[in-house]
């Protein structure tokens, strides 16, 4: 396995693995748009990273720099973070959260957010988490306003 940064190069396979992504989650409403992505990934501040196997994308996660609304303390947290299905188990989420602690500590960011917002696999994302050291410090609600 092959761990990579984005690239423009990898833009429309990243946007495919984003569209299963959001298929497959609670916000599977959501219509990705390519351009709001490579404007994302312009910005010096984000950061995403392809898990490749054979040279196809198999998992990604991406996050972005940035300080508290209350303070000038940095942190970084996910965007999105997603396995193909049939890799889930395997070392792939591990090898990417790394990197991105990696990427977080380069940026000298002061903590590592990571989140759960797809719906899925709650409770062993959440112990995935923890076995790498994370502590669990609050929770996401939603609630449907339109659709």
């Amino acid at each position: 396995m092959i761990i990579e940064k984005l690239s423009e190069n990898r833009l429309d396979e990243f946007f495919e693995i984003v569209c299963r992504m959001v298929a497959e989650s609670e916000f599977s409403y959501a219509n990705p748009e390519k351009q709001k992505i490579l404007q994302l990934f312009k910005n010096p501040n984000a950061v995403a990273f392809l898990a490749l196997e054979n040279n196809q994308i198999v998992g990604f996660i991406s996050g972005i720099v940035h300080e508290y609304f209350f303070s000038n303390r940095k942190r970084v947290s996910d965007l999105g973070f997603f396995v193909l299905p049939e890799y889930r188990g395997s070392r792939v989420a591990l090898k990417l959260v790394k990197l991105l602690e990696s990427w977080a500590i380069e940026k000298k960011a002061d903590e590592l957010h990571l989140g759960q917002t797809t719906g899925l696999d709650i409770d062993k994302t959440k112990k995935f988490y923890e076995r790498l050291g994370f502590k669990t410090v609050g929770f996401n609600t939603v609630k449907h306003l339109r659709e």
